[in-house]
């Protein structure tokens, strides 16, 4: 999925391109991304509504629609979504197109999905607590007045899960994904499976301070590059993506674990597991209900 850096390129490049512009017509090329959750018909809503503001809500983009009907269009890319803006009289439709907004200047936004794991809502305005995932946005990472040492170590107290899962929660953090959950605990070099509460002061200080850097960079990486909008750069990640390979670090190989669904690339010297903080993690998960 686009995650928070991909996010800080794609979202102001969708609001300098569409802010203004009206839309005529919409489509669906693979239904099961969408979500209408309103009474009305998909070409009864849109067509005639203006693109007022777009802005990001965790993992997902917020079209704000300025009609009377004050609508929001609000899309969660997921795993494999990206983005794309045509020219005026392009007619060539990818295999992976899942859902167009078609605007007055013959352009078309389409997003793209080829694993059609997103979704695109339509909504009215102020309830996007009706999307799951949005109803609740955690401490925002790359803002350094909200995203303090004491805020994170605050966040992490009292959790009874998995460091990763930790890092994943939308609701604590806004927000990290698969990718970046890697390369942030890399950098602090902490194993993936380590239980939060067995976490000290000193290593929730150094995740704190890995994800500063690593989500920094990584944003003004992908600016410096100025990929494509519907480009995915992931080529500058130190272990996301490179099973099996040396570690730029030790050069031990760097291996992949499963953690509750999500996979999980680290390098085993120097980030060892803590086996007695993932036992007591267990049992502790057994005794507690919930």
């Amino acid at each position: 999925m686009p995650e928070r850096p991909d996010l800080e390129y794609v979202v102001p490049i969708l609001a300098r391109e569409l802010t203004g512009a009206t839309v005529v017509g919409a489509r669906a090329d693979s239904p099961v991304v969408l979500r209408v959750l309103l009474p009305e018909r998909l070409d009864a809503l849109l067509p005639g509504e203006g693109i007022r503001r777009v802005a990001r809500r965790a993992h997902a983009v917020v079209f704000e629609l300025g009609g009377p009907r004050a609508l929001d269009l609000v899309i969660c890319p997921m795993l494999a979504g990206r983005f794309s803006i045509t020219l005026p009289g392009e007619k060539r439709i990818p295999t992976d197109l899942a859902f167009s907004l078609i605007l007055a200047d013959g352009r078309e936004l389409r997003y793209r999905d080829e694993v059609q794991m997103g979704k695109v809502y339509v909504l009215a305005r102020g309830d996007l607590d009706k999307i799951p995932g949005l109803e609740r946005v955690g401490l925002d990472l790359l803002d350094p007045r909200v995203f303090t040492a004491e805020a994170f170590r605050a966040a992490a107290r009292g959790r009874r899960d998995l460091v990763k899962d930790f890092l994943m929660d939308k609701a604590a953090l806004d927000s990290l994904g698969n990718a970046y959950a890697d390369e942030v605990l890399f950098e602090a070099q902490v194993h993936p499976k380590a239980a939060v509460k067995g976490l000290s002061d000193e290593e929730l200080d150094r995740l704190h301070g890995a994800i500063v850097r690593v989500l920094g960079d990584a944003t003004r990486t992908i600016a410096a590059r100025s990929p494509a909008l519907d480009e995915k750069l992931r080529d500058f990640l130190k272990v996301r993506g490179r099973p099996g390979q040396p570690c730029p670090r030790c050069g031990d190989k760097l291996r992949r674990a499963s953690v509750h669904g999500h996979d999980a690339i680290f390098c085993p010297s120097c980030q060892p597991e803590d086996r007695r903080s993932a036992s007591l993690h267990l049992r502790r998960l057994r005794r507690e209900p919930g």
